[in-house]
């Protein structure tokens, strides 16, 4: 009872005990088929939770986490860190709920007027623009990046990164064929805390997936709670 009681507080956990159900066997559904794997009791819950987005098992074999990174997730998420994200898609998708529990800001400024001002002075794309924005108003520092569309917005985060900017984590998942392969090593060469989808496959919606699964981990204080993972 006082589980029921404290997930129906948590905005993390589906409002109705129907959808819970549904979720959970989902997720056990998810744990049958997907089989044994190397993944940490932290970093499970976001492959899963991938997985269940796009009913794709192939990110059990391509996503890739630095060391420590979740937790440096889960530690920024708590102490009310913002969302910089790639595209307005990701914006969208994420559950104003549960970015509320921490206070978390998600921030998209490829339509911000400066950023689109600047991208047509140079030539170069709104994404390249937006983290040059970003990077000089301090808002990289501390925060999550999630990039799930954009190449040319994750080879200039890593760009940034090496003048000196600090995210606490990087969610590298851009999708597509010109420099995205280029762009995911780039990261995962560089030195900050990172999780990527290796190959072309990514998106948008992969990012919402992990992003959700992390406030869901901080929410209940680093443990995955998913009755699918306890009884896995």
């Amino acid at each position: 009872m006082d589980d029921l009681i404290r997930q129906r507080k948590n905005p993390t956990h589906q409002m109705t005990e129907k959808g819970r159900a549904i979720e959970e066997e989902s997720f056990r559904l998810v744990d049958l088929e997907a089989g044994p794997h190397g993944f940490s009791p932290l970093e499970w819950p976001l492959v899963r939770r991938m997985i269940h987005a796009t009913a794709d098992f192939e990110y059990k074999e391509i996503t890739r986490f630095s060391p420590g990174s979740v937790e440096a997730g889960l530690h920024a998420l708590q102490g009310g860190a913002r969302i910089l994200v790639d595209a307005r898609m990701i914006a969208c998708g994420l559950n104003p709920e549960r970015l509320r529990l921490f206070g978390n800001e998600v921030v998209e400024l490829l339509s911000h007027p400066e950023v689109v001002a600047r991208a047509k002075a140079t030539g170069g794309t709104r994404a390249e623009a937006a983290v040059r924005y970003a990077e000089e108003k301090g808002l990289l520092e501390g925060a999550i990046v999630g990039v799930g569309n954009a190449p040319t917005f994750l080879l200039a985060l890593v760009e940034a990164v090496r003048r000196g900017a600090r995210p606490a984590l990087v969610l590298g998942m851009p999708v597509g064929f010109v420099n995205v392969l280029e762009a995911k090593q780039a990261l995962m060469e560089a030195p900050v805390p990172w999780i990527v989808t290796e190959g072309r496959k990514g998106g948008s919606t992969l990012v919402v997936a992990a992003l959700h699964a992390l406030l869901r981990l901080a929410a209940d204080g680093g443990v995955d709670t998913s009755r699918a993972y306890r009884e896995g």
